[in-house]
Protein backbone atom coordinates (compact mmCIF):
# COMPACT_ATOMS: atom_id res chain seq x y z
CA UNK A 1 0.00 0.00 0.00
CA UNK A 2 2.85 2.37 0.76
CA UNK A 3 4.36 1.77 -2.65
CA UNK A 4 1.02 2.40 -4.37
CA UNK A 5 0.62 5.70 -2.51
CA UNK A 6 4.12 6.81 -3.43
CA UNK A 7 3.65 5.73 -7.03
CA UNK A 8 0.40 7.67 -7.32
CA UNK A 9 2.09 10.82 -6.05
CA UNK A 10 5.21 10.44 -8.14
CA UNK A 11 3.36 9.79 -11.39
CA UNK A 12 1.71 13.22 -11.28
CA UNK A 13 2.68 15.79 -13.85
CA UNK A 14 3.76 19.27 -12.89
CA UNK A 15 2.09 22.37 -14.34
CA UNK A 16 4.38 22.27 -17.38
CA UNK A 17 3.61 18.65 -18.11
CA UNK A 18 7.21 17.63 -17.39
CA UNK A 19 7.87 14.21 -15.89
CA UNK A 20 10.85 12.51 -14.33
CA UNK A 21 11.08 8.74 -14.23
CA UNK A 22 11.03 6.76 -11.00
CA UNK A 23 8.27 4.11 -11.00
CA UNK A 24 7.01 2.07 -13.98
CA UNK A 25 4.02 3.60 -15.75
CA UNK A 26 1.41 0.85 -15.85
CA UNK A 27 -0.45 2.59 -18.70
CA UNK A 28 2.46 3.07 -21.03
CA UNK A 29 6.07 2.13 -21.81
CA UNK A 30 8.26 0.75 -19.04
CA UNK A 31 9.69 3.99 -17.81
CA UNK A 32 9.88 5.68 -14.40
CA UNK A 33 8.09 8.92 -13.59
CA UNK A 34 8.23 11.51 -10.81
CA UNK A 35 6.88 15.06 -10.62
CA UNK A 36 9.40 17.87 -10.80
CA UNK A 37 8.42 19.16 -7.34
CA UNK A 38 8.77 15.73 -5.75
CA UNK A 39 12.11 15.19 -7.44
CA UNK A 40 13.32 18.55 -6.11
CA UNK A 41 12.23 17.65 -2.57
CA UNK A 42 14.04 14.34 -2.92
CA UNK A 43 17.29 16.08 -3.92
CA UNK A 44 16.91 18.59 -1.09
CA UNK A 45 16.57 15.81 1.48
CA UNK A 46 19.65 14.06 0.10
CA UNK A 47 21.56 17.36 0.24
CA UNK A 48 20.61 17.95 3.86
CA UNK A 49 21.64 14.42 4.78
CA UNK A 50 25.01 14.84 3.09
CA UNK A 51 25.52 18.25 4.71
CA UNK A 52 24.81 16.93 8.19
CA UNK A 53 27.05 13.93 7.67
CA UNK A 54 29.90 16.09 6.40
CA UNK A 55 29.56 18.62 9.21
CA UNK A 56 29.57 15.94 11.87
CA UNK A 57 32.58 14.01 10.62
CA UNK A 58 35.54 14.28 13.01
CA UNK A 59 38.63 15.86 11.50
CA UNK A 60 40.84 15.36 14.49
CA UNK A 61 40.38 11.60 14.79
CA UNK A 62 39.19 9.81 17.92
CA UNK A 63 35.84 8.33 18.78
CA UNK A 64 32.36 9.74 18.15
CA UNK A 65 31.23 10.00 21.78
CA UNK A 66 31.29 13.79 21.83
CA UNK A 67 29.26 14.02 18.63
CA UNK A 68 26.67 11.58 19.92
CA UNK A 69 26.40 13.48 23.18
CA UNK A 70 25.80 16.73 21.33
CA UNK A 71 23.24 15.29 18.89
CA UNK A 72 20.18 15.83 21.08
CA UNK A 73 16.84 17.58 20.53
CA UNK A 74 15.57 20.94 21.80
CA UNK A 75 18.99 22.55 21.98
CA UNK A 76 19.98 20.84 25.21
CA UNK A 77 19.42 17.89 27.48
CA UNK A 78 16.24 16.89 29.24
CA UNK A 79 12.61 17.01 28.21
CA UNK A 80 12.15 20.76 28.76
CA UNK A 81 12.34 22.89 25.62
CA UNK A 82 14.71 25.84 25.53
CA UNK A 83 12.52 28.95 25.53
CA UNK A 84 13.01 31.71 22.97
CA UNK A 85 12.49 34.63 25.35
CA UNK A 86 15.25 35.70 27.74
CA UNK A 87 13.87 35.10 31.25
CA UNK A 88 15.48 38.00 33.15
CA UNK A 89 14.39 41.64 32.96
CA UNK A 90 17.46 42.80 34.88
CA UNK A 91 20.59 41.50 36.56
CA UNK A 92 21.64 39.27 33.65
CA UNK A 93 21.95 40.51 30.07
CA UNK A 94 22.49 38.29 27.05
CA UNK A 95 24.85 39.47 24.29
CA UNK A 96 22.37 39.81 21.43
CA UNK A 97 24.37 40.63 18.31
CA UNK A 98 27.42 39.33 16.47
CA UNK A 99 29.84 41.51 14.50
CA UNK A 100 30.85 40.38 11.00
CA UNK A 101 30.61 36.74 12.05
CA UNK A 102 31.39 34.07 9.48
CA UNK A 103 28.28 32.26 8.23
CA UNK A 104 29.19 28.67 7.44
CA UNK A 105 27.14 26.00 5.73
CA UNK A 106 27.65 23.42 8.46
CA UNK A 107 25.17 22.41 11.13
CA UNK A 108 26.78 24.77 13.66
CA UNK A 109 27.62 27.61 11.26
CA UNK A 110 24.80 30.01 12.17
CA UNK A 111 26.13 32.88 14.36
CA UNK A 112 22.65 33.66 15.71
CA UNK A 113 23.04 30.49 17.78
CA UNK A 114 25.56 32.44 19.89
CA UNK A 115 23.14 35.29 20.59
CA UNK A 116 19.62 33.85 20.69
CA UNK A 117 19.46 32.00 24.04
CA UNK A 118 21.37 29.83 26.51
CA UNK A 119 20.45 26.16 26.13
CA UNK A 120 22.80 24.28 28.41
CA UNK A 121 22.87 20.51 28.19
CA UNK A 122 24.15 20.02 31.74
CA UNK A 123 27.27 18.23 32.91
CA UNK A 124 27.11 15.16 30.71
CA UNK A 125 25.52 16.38 27.49
CA UNK A 126 26.34 19.01 24.91
CA UNK A 127 23.93 21.45 23.27
CA UNK A 128 23.04 21.80 19.60
CA UNK A 129 22.11 25.49 19.93
CA UNK A 130 25.72 26.62 19.49
CA UNK A 131 27.95 28.37 16.95
CA UNK A 132 31.32 26.96 15.91
CA UNK A 133 33.81 29.80 15.67
CA UNK A 134 34.69 30.82 12.12
CA UNK A 135 37.26 32.89 10.26
CA UNK A 136 36.01 36.48 10.09
CA UNK A 137 37.49 39.94 9.64
CA UNK A 138 37.26 40.44 13.41
CA UNK A 139 39.72 37.61 14.14
CA UNK A 140 43.48 37.80 14.23
CA UNK A 141 45.07 36.35 11.10
CA UNK A 142 44.57 32.60 10.78
CA UNK A 143 42.32 32.36 13.84
CA UNK A 144 38.69 31.37 14.34
CA UNK A 145 36.55 33.56 16.56
CA UNK A 146 33.28 35.38 17.06
CA UNK A 147 32.80 38.96 18.29
CA UNK A 148 29.62 39.76 20.21
CA UNK A 149 28.02 42.91 21.59
CA UNK A 150 25.02 44.09 23.58
CA UNK A 151 23.03 46.29 21.18
CA UNK A 152 23.20 49.93 22.27
CA UNK A 153 24.84 48.95 25.57
CA UNK A 154 28.23 48.63 27.18
CA UNK A 155 29.14 46.14 29.89
CA UNK A 156 30.18 47.83 33.12
CA UNK A 157 32.42 46.72 35.94
CA UNK A 158 30.47 45.27 38.86
CA UNK A 159 31.49 43.55 42.07
CA UNK A 160 32.76 40.04 41.40
CA UNK A 161 32.13 38.20 38.13
CA UNK A 162 31.24 40.67 35.36
CA UNK A 163 30.22 38.22 32.64
CA UNK A 164 29.96 34.51 31.95
CA UNK A 165 30.96 32.74 28.74
CA UNK A 166 28.95 29.64 27.90
CA UNK A 167 30.69 27.12 25.66
CA UNK A 168 29.88 23.48 24.95
CA UNK A 169 32.11 21.60 27.40
CA UNK A 170 30.83 18.39 29.01
CA UNK A 171 32.13 15.41 30.95
CA UNK A 172 34.12 12.76 29.14
CA UNK A 173 32.50 9.83 30.94
CA UNK A 174 31.43 10.33 34.57
CA UNK A 175 34.62 11.76 36.09
CA UNK A 176 34.21 15.53 36.72
CA UNK A 177 37.96 15.92 36.18
CA UNK A 178 37.79 14.49 32.67
CA UNK A 179 35.98 16.71 30.18
CA UNK A 180 35.62 17.27 26.46
CA UNK A 181 37.21 20.72 26.12
CA UNK A 182 37.83 23.22 23.33
CA UNK A 183 39.19 26.20 25.30
CA UNK A 184 38.47 29.81 24.37
CA UNK A 185 40.59 32.95 24.73
CA UNK A 186 38.46 35.86 25.95
CA UNK A 187 39.19 39.52 25.13
CA UNK A 188 37.15 42.72 25.46
CA UNK A 189 37.30 46.04 23.63
CA UNK A 190 35.86 49.55 23.60
CA UNK A 191 36.42 50.26 19.90
CA UNK A 192 36.70 46.81 18.28
CA UNK A 193 40.34 47.45 17.35
CA UNK A 194 42.29 47.28 20.60
CA UNK A 195 41.69 44.31 22.86
CA UNK A 196 42.49 43.45 26.45
CA UNK A 197 42.46 39.92 27.82
CA UNK A 198 43.49 38.02 30.91
CA UNK A 199 46.34 35.50 31.23
CA UNK A 200 45.08 32.40 29.39
CA UNK A 201 47.23 29.43 30.35
CA UNK A 202 47.37 25.69 29.83
CA UNK A 203 49.80 23.99 32.23
CA UNK A 204 49.43 20.31 31.33
CA UNK A 205 51.10 17.96 28.87
CA UNK A 206 49.81 16.74 25.51
CA UNK A 207 48.34 13.57 27.03
CA UNK A 208 44.60 13.05 26.75
CA UNK A 209 44.33 12.84 30.55
CA UNK A 210 45.91 16.27 31.00
CA UNK A 211 44.02 17.84 28.11
CA UNK A 212 40.70 16.81 29.66
CA UNK A 213 41.55 17.94 33.19
CA UNK A 214 39.98 21.36 33.96
CA UNK A 215 42.58 22.02 36.67
CA UNK A 216 45.19 22.55 33.94
CA UNK A 217 43.45 25.64 32.55
CA UNK A 218 43.24 29.20 33.86
CA UNK A 219 41.71 32.39 32.44
CA UNK A 220 40.13 30.43 29.59
CA UNK A 221 36.48 29.81 28.72
CA UNK A 222 35.10 26.52 27.46
CA UNK A 223 36.14 24.70 30.63
CA UNK A 224 32.92 24.38 32.64
CA UNK A 225 29.76 22.74 31.21
CA UNK A 226 26.62 24.84 30.79
CA UNK A 227 24.10 23.99 33.51
CA UNK A 228 21.73 26.91 32.91
CA UNK A 229 18.96 26.39 30.38
CA UNK A 230 16.20 28.96 29.87
CA UNK A 231 13.31 26.54 30.18
CA UNK A 232 10.11 26.32 32.21
CA UNK A 233 12.01 24.09 34.63
CA UNK A 234 14.72 26.68 35.34
CA UNK A 235 14.94 27.66 39.02
CA UNK A 236 18.07 29.83 38.80
CA UNK A 237 17.81 33.58 39.35
CA UNK A 238 19.81 36.23 37.52
CA UNK A 239 22.10 36.56 40.55
CA UNK A 240 22.64 32.78 40.62
CA UNK A 241 24.37 32.93 37.24
CA UNK A 242 27.21 34.89 38.86
CA UNK A 243 27.29 32.98 42.16
CA UNK A 244 29.59 30.07 42.94
CA UNK A 245 28.58 26.80 44.54
CA UNK A 246 30.47 23.66 45.54
CA UNK A 247 29.21 20.13 44.92
CA UNK A 248 30.40 16.81 43.52
CA UNK A 249 31.59 18.55 40.36
CA UNK A 250 33.80 20.95 42.32
CA UNK A 251 33.46 24.71 42.74
CA UNK A 252 31.68 26.38 39.84
CA UNK A 253 29.05 28.97 38.99
CA UNK A 254 25.52 27.75 39.70
CA UNK A 255 24.59 28.04 36.04
CA UNK A 256 27.90 26.67 34.81
CA UNK A 257 30.02 28.44 32.24
CA UNK A 258 33.20 30.40 32.93
CA UNK A 259 33.16 33.77 34.68
CA UNK A 260 35.51 36.72 34.12
CA UNK A 261 36.20 39.69 36.39
CA UNK A 262 37.52 43.02 35.10
CA UNK A 263 39.10 43.65 38.51
CA UNK A 264 41.13 40.45 38.33
CA UNK A 265 44.87 41.04 38.72
CA UNK A 266 45.45 39.15 35.47
CA UNK A 267 43.18 41.40 33.39
CA UNK A 268 45.24 43.43 30.94
CA UNK A 269 48.05 40.87 30.75
CA UNK A 270 47.25 40.02 27.12
CA UNK A 271 45.52 41.40 24.07
CA UNK A 272 46.41 43.20 20.85
CA UNK A 273 46.77 46.91 21.62
CA UNK A 274 46.24 46.49 25.36
CA UNK A 275 48.11 48.71 27.81
CA UNK A 276 47.52 49.96 31.34
CA UNK A 277 45.65 53.03 30.07
CA UNK A 278 43.17 50.94 28.09
CA UNK A 279 42.86 48.39 30.89
CA UNK A 280 42.00 51.10 33.41
CA UNK A 281 39.57 52.74 30.98
CA UNK A 282 37.70 49.45 30.55
CA UNK A 283 37.60 48.95 34.30
CA UNK A 284 36.19 52.41 34.91
CA UNK A 285 33.89 52.83 31.89
CA UNK A 286 33.19 49.31 30.65
CA UNK A 287 33.53 47.64 27.25
CA UNK A 288 31.40 47.27 24.12
CA UNK A 289 32.70 44.16 22.35
CA UNK A 290 33.81 40.72 23.46
CA UNK A 291 35.91 38.45 21.25
CA UNK A 292 35.92 34.69 21.76
CA UNK A 293 38.77 32.93 19.98
CA UNK A 294 39.41 29.20 19.81
CA UNK A 295 42.69 29.00 21.73
CA UNK A 296 44.04 26.23 19.49
CA UNK A 297 43.74 28.52 16.45
CA UNK A 298 45.93 31.14 18.11
CA UNK A 299 48.68 28.79 19.21
CA UNK A 300 48.26 25.04 18.82
CA UNK A 301 51.42 24.37 20.85
CA UNK A 302 50.39 26.43 23.86
CA UNK A 303 46.77 25.27 23.69
CA UNK A 304 46.71 21.72 22.26
CA UNK A 305 43.47 19.80 21.80
CA UNK A 306 42.57 16.18 22.41
CA UNK A 307 42.26 14.00 19.31
CA UNK A 308 38.47 13.85 19.56
CA UNK A 309 38.01 17.53 18.76
CA UNK A 310 36.01 17.32 15.53
CA UNK A 311 36.93 20.54 13.77
CA UNK A 312 39.27 22.28 16.23
CA UNK A 313 36.68 25.01 16.80
CA UNK A 314 35.00 26.08 20.02
CA UNK A 315 31.19 25.96 20.12
CA UNK A 316 29.67 29.10 21.63
CA UNK A 317 26.27 29.07 23.36
CA UNK A 318 26.38 32.73 24.44
CA UNK A 319 27.66 35.37 26.88
CA UNK A 320 25.76 36.92 29.78
CA UNK A 321 26.80 40.15 31.54
CA UNK A 322 25.86 41.19 35.07
CA UNK A 323 25.60 44.95 34.49
CA UNK A 324 25.13 47.13 31.40
CA UNK A 325 24.49 50.79 30.66
CA UNK A 326 23.55 52.80 27.59
CA UNK A 327 26.46 53.74 25.32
Amino acid sequence: MLRNFAQRDMNRQNSNGRRFCLFPDQNGPQRMRISFATFTRFLLCIGILIGVTTSCTPTGGGDNSALLAAAIPSGGSGAQACLEQWPFASGAYLADNSVNAALDAGVFGDPTKATNKICGGGWTTGSTDVYSTGSSSECESGETCIVLEWTGKRVTNATGIDFVVYENAFLHGTNPNSRFLEPVIVEVSIDGNNWCGWNPTYSGSSSATDLRNPANYSDLAGITPVVFKQSDANSLTAADLFTETTDGYGTHLKGGGDGFDLDSSSFGNSGSGCNTTLRDSIRSSGFVYIRLTTAYSRNNSSYPLASDSFDQKADIDGVVARSVTNR
